[in-house]
């Protein structure tokens, strides 16, 4: 027999109502309450019931966009997708929301979200290899698109950046300005398996060879002191005279310590961003940046979900890559050596 609310109420020491309220997120609850009833959950296999599900016409007019729990924050480049697919799906009705996965077992509170009729479609973002999130969501017959790759030939369509273009772009454009030794200030993979990090680095070494550049990669965690050791008195270390990274927090600590030391950005070392728009100081200053346009990639996405809501699009039928273009910030100049 398949375990109830009361089931799991009894087995976490809490009231039916707590349970729903945690499954819910109806009202905040202490963390150690919501653990306890998660727990519960796992244990005793329960799913909540989805009977009223046909009646929640409304609810399934509803779009979520879901972030990776191990993202410390979503920030205004993750926004720049969101305003994208709300673009495409909001003048047919469609609400778009970012649920928040709070437990410390995701993909159990996000097939419980599902369940409960909460979610009409979904829109995948930080896509890891043989991503478990889209696998659950195709089981489940959830209409579901994926922002990134998962490498799943048969799973659901998507649309991606062009990697490949963009690390040969980013190498080839310092290389035009003299740089022959730059450094890849790169976000850590070890606890991130988004498939976009591991391809950025990936292609950066493919681009380096290709085009004869020396191209030393650090991968390092997303806080500020990351970015400030790479940057001495002389200048970048091992006598780099260019930076191209995909973390914005090392980038911020990479400036404060160029600051700290005398060293002007570009005049002494030249800065160059893959797929983030990052500020270097002064208001309104950002770097150079090779990226996709995130709207329109964003807009892509959701127009791919509609097509999969009206049926028109069977899972496999359409990945596309977005090409990649330079937004040139002043933040690279010619190599002085």
């Amino acid at each position: 027999m398949a375990a109830t609310r009361a089931d799991v109420a009894r087995a976490a020491g809490v009231s039916p109502s707590t349970v729903t309220y945690v499954l819910s997120g109806q009202r905040s609850t202490r963390s150690s309450t919501r653990e306890r009833v998660m727990q519960a959950v796992r244990e005793l296999d329960y799913h909540p019931n989805t009977a009223a599900r046909s009646l929640a016409s409304p609810v399934l007019r509803t779009v979520g966009v879901l972030f990776r729990r191990q993202r410390s924050t979503i920030d205004a480049n993750d926004l720049d997708y969101v305003d994208g697919i709300r673009r495409a799906l909001e003048p047919s009705g469609l609400q778009v929301v970012i649920p928040v996965m709070t437990s410390s077992a995701p993909l159990i509170e996000l097939r419980s979200l599902v369940r409960s009729g909460s979610l009409g479609g979904v829109i995948l973002m930080d896509v890891s290899q043989s991503d478990e999130r889209e696998a659950m969501l195709l089981e489940e017959k959830i209409p579901t698109v994926l922002i990134g790759s998962s490498g799943c030939t048969v799973g659901a369509p998507g649309v991606d950046t062009d990697f490949a273009q963009m690390a040969h772009e980013a190498v080839k454009h310092l290389a035009g300005l003299g740089h022959r030794r730059i450094i890849a200030l790169m976000r850590e993979t070890s606890a991130d398996d988004a498939h976009a990090r591991q391809d950025q680095a990936q292609e950066l070494l493919r681009a380096a060879v290709d085009l004869g550049v020396d191209v030393l990669v650090r991968q390092v965690p997303e806080l500020a002191l990351a970015g400030s050791e790479i940057v001495g008195a002389d200048g970048l270390v091992e006598g780099r005279s260019a930076v191209v990274s995909n973390n914005p927090a090392a980038l911020v600590g990479l400036a404060c310590a160029a600051q700290a030391h005398g060293l002007s950005i570009p005049t002494d070392l030249s800065v160059l961003t893959l797929g983030v728009t990052e500020c270097r100081g002064r208001q309104g200053e950002a770097f150079s940046e090779f990226s996709v346009d995130r709207e329109a990639m964003g807009t892509a996405a959701g127009s791919l979900l509609m097509a999969r809501l009206r049926g028109e699009l069977e899972p496999v039928e359409h990945r596309t890559l977005m090409p990649v273009f330079l937004r040139n910030r002043g933040s690279t100049v010619r190599c002085r050596s």
